[in-house]
């Protein structure tokens, strides 16, 4: 038995999302903004793939970069209709996903370029090129030092 349950976790982690029921259809609505990279469409939480913005309180130096991120994620939804596609489901249980507006723009990609975000490396080097031209442009944060989301996560845990 306990073998049979290790096989299928392994099929689960090589086949991926699929594999462990998720299903792969877009999520397309109105979006409303938790924060900086999470969305709730249709009552679904959306977690942004690949990156990872600024906390609501995080400052950069003098720069109040958690804020930003969520405002301008408020700017770039208003009054569009999103669609995200399912890349994977994270271990709170939200949708992870790569969101668009219907102009196109990846709204992921956009949190990076303006430096309101970094590429979440742990789990895609897919914005890292956005990520390093944010930093040599001095773009959002990159302007003003910070300290990168997950750890200001670690320091402080009551977020």
């Amino acid at each position: 038995m306990k073998m049979h349950a290790a096989w299928l976790g392994l099929i689960a982690l090589v086949a991926g999302p699929a594999a462990a029921g998720m299903s792969r259809a877009p999520i397309r609505g109105p979006a409303y903004v938790i924060d900086g990279d999470t969305l709730v469409i249709h009552g679904t939480h959306v977690r942004l793939y690949g990156i990872d913005a600024f906390e609501h309180d995080q400052t950069c130096g003098t720069f109040a970069c958690g804020a930003q991120a969520e405002g301008v994620m408020r700017q770039l939804t208003r009054g569009q209709i999103v669609t995200c596609d399912p890349q994977d489901i994270d271990h709170y249980g939200r949708i992870v996903a790569i969101c668009k507006r219907p102009d196109g723009l990846d709204l992921n990609g956009e949190m990076v370029r303006r430096g309101l975000a970094v590429a979440y490396r742990t789990f895609s080097l897919k914005y890292l090129p956005l990520e390093k031209a944010a930093q040599v442009a001095r773009a959002g944060a990159w302007g003003f030092g910070f300290q990168s989301p997950l750890d200001y996560r670690r320091d402080h845990p009551w977020h």
